[in-house]
């Protein structure tokens, strides 16, 4: 017997590699870990090391002589959205045939520049999590392909038999060369395939790495594929899983090497992108019409015949239409069971909405009633899905392809029968580790709506949004919301990953682009968007103390810092500004507070890794910023001079602490005056909303932080629960009842950037936070702030929240903060470890009570948190009351 690395007893094979495998197949206590095989290369030894050859296959006319065009400076219209998708005569499939004898083990890994999907003797291939089959979805994921590709290795030991085995690969554009690559990797860029098969049976040891030996050839079912405009399927044809078979073929021809030498192939980091466990929608209900009835409006409402309710079973008629709502805006795509004559079509649109009038003056696209999709733009969003006819029904879930969506709307060219309808959850797999509940409906409603949000554009990157011909990492999304995501998910795995994506992506000249992976037609160097270069890694050691991560990417936010100080002092480029602010702020006084950050944050990483010199360096920076925009944007007493008299413009410079600390209340106050002076709403766009209700509790006006959240009237984060949001909407009025739906050119039902108001529930409503000094929750703070606001605290309209509970699993260990008010003032708390309590007093009594036990009251100070006692609490269980 021979021992692997980590010890377990393993069979035969002596190469090392073999031995990983044999640990991975049998010894489960170090190598269940998926992370650690991904991550650490437990299984097998990476295609490049083994020879293997970037192989591809001639592409049919149709697809090489694709225009391509850009898609913000083309839009479709709305004739062009309802157009079908251009079928491109299939897709490119790779194929090894091999014989095995007595086998022992097998592995392969895989790769390719384009979306790929794997099969073998006429299965999928996947891996096994807690004993059941599961795949990996949209591999290889999205890197900047011009420089980096990531492979996967999966175990073929269950997929292979004795004798002749054949293992099909198949390929679509993706990320690499669909549409939504925006020519990114070149006009030519096509369909490649990476891959070595290792194998140990009586034969020995043998790697099939691809080479001008595999078999390769254009067609098959899936007829076309793009990210953006969805799948075309004809069940008639050999499928991916059918080639595999070896029973069905196509026009196989010897593969066409080439090399790719400027591209690193490294393994997956991260999770993977899956279909999400325990969370898949099923139809809440189900309208069918046929054709229009007037209404008075531009294009009627639609003419409904029968409603269905729950599983998901109906039949429709030629000339019928089904609209399906899941109840829930959610990322995926749907599994359909469906029983049709041959050669029958079955078409699926997708929309966020329903049109809600057929007013074309309300931005209506088609009848009341009917799915609303023009503002996905050139996004075509549709599944075609031609019948082969089987008695018993047929199974179609689309692989190359994913859609932003809470509707359906279904037809077909002849008499169908669904079976069943269902709608998987895609998205990068970050366990959720986060829980908050409030007494106040219309919040819980908002908490949900950001998690949604966070599913939903957390796939491989975090995008903007998930549903129209954008879903870009848009970096100033990605800072802004990092901060909750992290309290919401353990997402230290997708951020590790995603700064390997920032650090592919930095320019020569140390700035970060706007979006990442990066796009031709997008620029570098936005204030407050290539500051999430720094922003993210901070945020991640803040939250879960790694140190690693900083290190990793501490040389490419050096070259950033290198960067910002050829600028003079004015920091990151003045792009966007407080976008979509309603009351604008000056961009360049936007740009210098970012700068002040950046480097209160290199400083304090400086210091986490060891690197005092370099700390000391960057609170230098910091001291010299923090002087110029004094000089700059404040008068001769240290007040901002009336120009950044903003929501935004106070906030920033709280925040960084920028003003002489003699103005700090004034402008406090002066923040505070604004707020209430608009109605207690807010006016501020991506950048000051992030950060609103933080710097507000920081402050010691957590109260107002209250009015703000409980504010219905627009702009707010409860309006758009009003107007029936299930996720955080790119705008406060994306749509509304009153007028209709927003600006077509840029209005998303999903963008989660304004959800970073969670943040703040999580910090100073329940009070779970860390520090710097402890980073981690090595030393949790749990400093709860109830809604203890006066009768004339509270705008007309308005009622206090009465209770609310958290929790949180840190890396310390299970954190939970629950308060209520309604019997006096009761707190629960849970700790892991020794932690500091800033328990509110909020009785004149004197007394309180922890765990039965009457105590006095002592120790009485004033934090944010109001009048406290501060409190240490060693890892338990605490129940106090106030009377």
């Amino acid at each position: 017997m021979v021992y692997c690395v980590c010890g377990c007893a393993v069979g035969a094979p002596t190469s090392p590699r073999m031995q990983r495998l044999f640990c991975f197949l049998n010894g489960r206590d170090f190598c269940d870990e998926r992370e650690s095989i991904m991550n650490k290369d437990y299984m097998c030894s990476g295609p490049l090391s083994c020879g293997a050859a970037w192989i591809t296959v001639t592409e049919p006319d149709v697809v090489k002589n694709r225009v391509w065009y850009s898609a913000w400076d083309n839009p479709l219209g709305r004739e062009g959205m309802f157009k079908p998708i251009e079928d491109r005569e299939g897709m490119a499939h790779f194929r090894k045939q091999f014989a095995v004898h007595s086998l022992k083990a097998a592995c392969i890994d895989v790769t390719a520049l384009g979306v790929f999907e794997l099969w073998c003797n006429g299965k999928r291939v996947g891996r096994r999590e807690a004993g059941e089959v599961v795949y990996d979805e949209m591999k290889p994921g999205w890197t900047d392909y011009n420089r980096r590709v990531l492979y996967y290795s999966y175990d073929l030991l269950p997929y292979l038999k004795e004798g002749v085995n054949t293992l099909v690969a198949a390929v679509s554009g993706g990320w690499h060369h669909g549409r939504i690559s925006y020519q990114a990797y070149g006009k030519d860029a096509h369909a490649a395939l990476l891959a070595a098969i290792h194998i140990s049976d009586a034969d020995g040891e043998t790697t099939l790495a691809t080479d001008h030996a595999w078999d390769v050839a254009w067609g098959g079912a899936v007829r076309a594929a793009d990210i953006w405009d969805g799948e075309v399927y004809d069940a008639n044809l050999p499928s991916s899983a059918d080639l595999s078979t070896g029973l069905v073929s196509l026009a196989w021809e010897p593969a066409i090497t080439e090399t790719h030498d400027h591209i690193a192939v490294t393994p997956y980091v991260g999770p993977t992108v899956m279909a999400r466990s325990g969370i898949a929608r099923t139809p809440a209900s189900i309208v069918i019409y046929e054709g229009t009835e007037d209404n008075g409006t531009d294009y009627g409402r639609i003419h409904v015949v029968r409603k269905h309710v729950g599983n998901g079973a109906f039949s429709l008629k030629a000339g019928e239409a089904a609209v399906v709502d899941l109840g829930q805006n959610m990322v995926g795509r749907p599994n359909l069971t469906v029983r049709g004559g041959k050669g029958t079509t079955v078409l699926v649109r997708f929309g966020e909405m329903l049109n809600d009038s057929g007013s074309a003056a309300r931005g209506n696209d088609n009848p009341e009633g009917s799915i609303y999709s023009v503002n996905y733009r050139s996004a075509k969003a549709k599944l075609y899905y031609t019948l082969r006819g089987d008695e018993a029904g047929e199974t179609y879930t689309p692989l190359f392809t994913f859609f932003g969506f809470r509707y359906l709307e279904i037809t077909a060219t002849a008499d169908v029968e669904f079976l069943s309808l269902d709608c998987p959850v895609i998205g990068s797999a970050t366990p959720e580790i986060g829980y908050i509940e409030t007494s106040h409906p219309d919040v819980n409603r908002l908490i949900q709506n950001v998690l949604w949000g966070q599913r939903s554009n957390y796939l491989s990157v975090p995008t903007d949004c998930p549903q129209r011909d954008e879903r870009l990492g848009w970096t100033g999304d990605t800072q802004a919301f990092c901060g909750t995501a992290a309290y919401n998910a353990d997402v230290s795995g997708f951020f590790r990953k995603w700064l390997q994506d920032v650090r592919d992506a930095q320019c020569e000249e140390g700035m970060y682009p706007d979006v990442i992976p990066s796009i031709p037609c997008v620029g570098v160097g936005g204030a407050a968007w290539s500051d999430a270069g720094i922003i993210v890694p901070y945020t991640m050691w803040r939250m879960y103390g790694d140190t690693d991560m900083v290190e990793e990417h501490y040389a490419s936010m050096e070259r950033y810092m290198d960067w910002l100080a050829t600028t003079g002092l004015r920091g990151p480029v003045p792009t966007y500004g407080d976008w979509l602010a309603y009351e604008p702020t000056d961009s360049t006084y936007i740009s210098t507070a970012y700068y002040a950050l950046d480097a209160q944050y290199m400083a304090a990483m400086s210091r986490a890794i060891g690197r005092a010199d370099r700390a000391e360096h960057y609170t230098e920076v910091y001291e010299t910023v923090r002087a110029h925009f004094r000089d700059t944007y404040c008068d001769e007493a240290g007040n901002l001079l009336p120009a950044y008299r903003t929501q935004c413009g106070y906030l920033l410079a709280l925040r960084s602490d920028l003003l002489v600390q003699a103005r700090r209340a004034d402008a406090v106050a002066a923040l505070k005056a604004k707020i209430v002076e608009n109605g207690y709403k807010l006016s501020t766009g991506f950048v000051g909303s992030c950060i609103l209700c933080e710097v507000l509790g920081e402050c010691g006006e957590n109260h107002l932080a209250y009015s703000l959240l409980l504010q219905t009237q627009d702009p707010s984060w409860l309006y758009s629960v009003h107007q029936g949001a299930t996720t955080i909407w790119e705008r406060w009025n994306s749509y509304t009842k009153a007028k209709g739906f927003g600006d077509v050119g840029m209005n998303s039902f999903n963008h989660y950037a304004y959800g970073a108001v969670m943040e703040w529930m999580y910090r100073h409503v329940a009070g779970i936070e860390t520090t710097e000094a402890a980073p981690g929750f090595a030393a949790p703070i749990l400093q709860p702030k109830p809604d203890t606001r006066r009768e004339e605290e509270i705008p007309a309209g308005q009622e206090k929240i009465t209770w609310a509970k958290a929790s949180y699993v840190s890396r310390a260990g299970l954190i939970e903060s629950a308060w209520d008010l309604r019997d006096g003032f009761a707190y629960t708390c849970t700790v892991p470890v020794t932690s500091t309590l800033y328990l509110p007093i909020l009785t004149e009594s004197g007394v309180y009570t922890v765990n039965g036990k009457e105590k006095p009251i002592a120790g009485e100070t004033v934090t944010t948190c109001g009048k406290t006692m501060v409190l240490t609490l060693p890892a338990g269980h605490y129940e106090f009351h106030q009377a």
